[in-house]
């Protein structure tokens, strides 16, 4: 992304930041008339949309849930650290929580910076509910850590699936090597390719920090492919769907994963990304939902943070959003605020949700599945679901 495009980019977040209710702050611990929940989200740093909207989305969630009296008779109270998007700061914010007494967490968006905390949250037996996507957190399961972004590995097979439906079975990835979730969900795409009939006939790599694509692109455009998938977040994204308009592919499909589902990416990029395919959960698409249970949980949350900071939220907003859900009714299923019987309760816990119904058990702390995974197109700077998704969304959701 261009610097003046990330200045904009940054200081969109913190003006959205100053509307969020059911602050961050000093703590009050689970004692008393509140129960601590600890949130380590990227205020500042690369990853910064990403850990704003989490922090945005946690802050709805507590607002909502405390207006309904709360859970056991208590308010929720959330204390939020900024990890600066990095892995050591998100280290010293988890241990800085946990001494103020947070019986739960929020985790951070940042999957490098979430794969250093979790060590720490299984050793002090603190129930982590992480919003980073990178599948290594919970495969295999790990007591105390759960997730609420779809996996990589759900979405790479979802799209699998839609790349078979419409005839691109040769295809070229391009992906960020210093990304651990850009890694897995190639990786798990590769794995599960040729039970799909697809055929990646070039693979191509790029760093996080990188800003010109013209190699990537030639290699790509010589390949044969009939689209390029890219794996990757933040700024890489942004400039490479703009070298990809520019470069003139010859009518070859532009794919991205989830981590692009929204605002963040379409508003940058411009109109460069018209015609881009796009995964995404169920509640980026929620005014397009049939009606049913998803659709009213995602509108619930959706209309009053479009109306506070005047946009549809992305996915990261609600990744924070059903993170407190998530714990919210753990608190109130264990009838305790015990870290540990908070933790045995995510074990078995169902949940209808903005996304869809999670399902933990002791034996997947992922709770999503393929079927919850909308393949989408970007038209008009708007994020709509294919007609693929439209198809199986009417046959899969029910009021």
């Amino acid at each position: 992304m261009p610097h003046n495009r990330r200045l904009t980019a940054i200081g969109a977040m913190l003006a959205l930041t100053a509307t969020a209710c059911a602050g961050s702050g000093g703590g009050s611990g689970s004692g008393g008339g509140t129960i601590e929940i600890g949130q380590i989200a990227s205020l500042t740093g690369n990853f910064t949309p990403l850990g704003q909207n989490d922090k945005l989305g946690a802050a709805l969630a507590v607002e909502q849930i405390n207006a309904a009296g709360g859970v056991l008779g208590k308010k929720l109270h959330i204390t939020v650290k900024n990890d600066e998007s990095d892995p050591q700061q998100a280290i010293t914010g988890f241990n800085n929580l946990v001494s103020g007494g947070a019986v739960a967490f929020v985790g951070t968006p940042v999957s490098n910076a979430a794969l250093a905390v979790e060590p720490l949250a299984k050793q002090r037996q603190v129930p982590y509910v992480s919003t980073a996507a990178v599948d290594q957190q919970v495969q295999p399961p790990s007591p105390y850590i759960y997730m609420t972004p779809l996996t990589a590995g759900v979405v790479s097979e979802q799209l699998l699936k839609y790349f078979k439906a419409s005839g691109m079975t040769k295809m070229a990835v391009a992906y960020d090597t210093q990304n651990a979730f850009a890694k897995t969900g190639w990786e798990d795409m590769k794995a599960k390719a040729a039970q799909y009939g697809i055929d990646f006939v070039d693979a191509e790599t790029f760093t996080t920090t990188q800003t010109n694509f013209t190699s990537v692109l030639q290699h790509v455009r010589g390949s044969g492919a009939k689209g390029l998938m890219v794996w990757g977040t933040g700024a890489p994204a942004v400039i490479l769907a703009k070298q990809f308009a520019a470069a003139g592919m010859g009518g070859m499909k532009l794919v991205y994963s989830h981590a692009e589902a929204s605002s963040l990416f379409t508003e940058p990029v411009g109109a460069a990304g018209e015609g881009i395919i796009l995964a995404s959960s169920l509640a980026v698409i929620g005014n397009d939902l049939p009606t049913s249970g998803v659709r009213t949980a995602a509108l619930k949350m959706a209309e009053p943070f479009q109306k506070a900071n005047g946009s549809y939220p992305p996915g990261f907003a609600f990744d924070g959003y059903n993170a407190v859900q998530l714990i919210a009714a753990a608190i109130k299923k264990a009838g305790s605020a015990d870290p540990k019987k908070i933790a045995a309760a995510l074990d078995t816990m169902t949940l209808q949700t903005t996304v869809g119904t999670y399902k933990y058990t002791s034996g997947d702390h992922a709770g999503l599945g393929v079927d919850q995974v909308a393949i989408n197109t970007i038209k008009g700077g708007h994020i709509v679901p294919t007609d693929w998704t439209t198809v199986q969304l009417k046959a899969s959701l029910t009021p």
